[in-house]
């Protein structure tokens, strides 16, 4: 059972996503253009993801869970969180850097590249388990 507490983060975090996206609603468009606006919610988007990847690895699973060693297992999450940060990262950077007609397949692509190599490794994981 979860305690109240592990569920104040996820809340804090909802809570800055909705009072930032009200705030960019709320300035477009007489403070901000509708492509800065746009640019922006996507940004945050990738830090959304930036936020959950880099807590992959630092969540645990029970020993008695795991299907092959626990260092196996911790690299396979550390490398998961480091690609999915690295696709997060890259989804930003394309949301304000890249031309706004192509900005969510270039984002969406670098970060689906980074979801790719990720399961890889982990499945590689899993296979190498299974071996013994």
């Amino acid at each position: 059972m979860k305690s109240a507490a592990s569920f104040g983060r996820p809340l804090l975090g909802a809570a800055l996503i909705l009072a930032v996206s009200g705030a960019i609603a709320w300035a477009s468009p007489e403070y901000i253009s509708e492509e800065l606006k746009r640019r922006l919610i996507a940004a945050m988007l990738g830090a959304v993801v930036v936020m959950y990847a880099n807590a992959i690895p630092k969540t645990l699973t029970a020993l008695a869970q795991l299907r092959c060693s626990p260092e196996r297992e911790q690299a396979a999450r550390r490398f998961a969180g480091w690609s999915l940060v690295l696709g997060g990262v890259g989804y930003m950077l394309a949301a304000l850097l890249a031309p706004l007609g192509v900005m969510h397949l270039v984002g969406g692509g670098l970060l689906a590249l980074s979801l790719v190599v990720a399961t890889l490794r982990c499945l590689g994981v899993g296979a190498r388990a299974a071996r013994g």
